[in-house]
């Protein structure tokens, strides 16, 4: 099946170059490898108790801090939190949570909302409580 899809010359010109870097031979086999992995981590069910998860959070400074607070103050689950600034117009968040993976899902699904947010990338382990 043939799939196509629209992007920006520049958004097409960096996923060219990090497509070589990584080693893929064509756009379709890089796809193929990130769809599997939204897939996956659409498909995440957590084990039994809690789990831990580290949350990377890129956005631009465009975005609505109050709502960003809120969000924050929300999940109290969250216990460390870390902010950087990147450059003129990109913010940095690292954010440990210690919760159930649906309450994670909850919490990832939030700052994927928000808008201005570039990247949300997380990796989660489970946890003895």
């Amino acid at each position: 099946m043939i799939v196509s899809m629209s992007m920006d010359d520049e958004l097409l010109a960096r996923f060219d170059d990090a497509l070589k870097t990584k080693g893929y031979s064509t756009r379709s086999e890089a796809m193929r490898d990130l769809v599997r992995t939204f897939i996956s981590d659409c498909d995440w069910e957590g084990e039994e108790g809690d789990s831990i998860a580290v949350i990377t959070l890129l956005y631009g400074k465009e975005v609505k801090k109050p709502e960003l607070m809120r969000i924050q103050h929300r999940y109290r689950e969250i216990s460390t939190m870390l902010h950087t600034h990147i450059d003129p117009i990109n913010c940095l968040e690292v954010y440990v949570i210690k919760a159930s993976s649906d309450r994670i899902k909850e919490l990832l699904k939030e700052f994927r909302g928000l808008q201005g947010v570039k990247v949300v990338k997380f990796v989660k382990s489970a946890c003895e409580v």
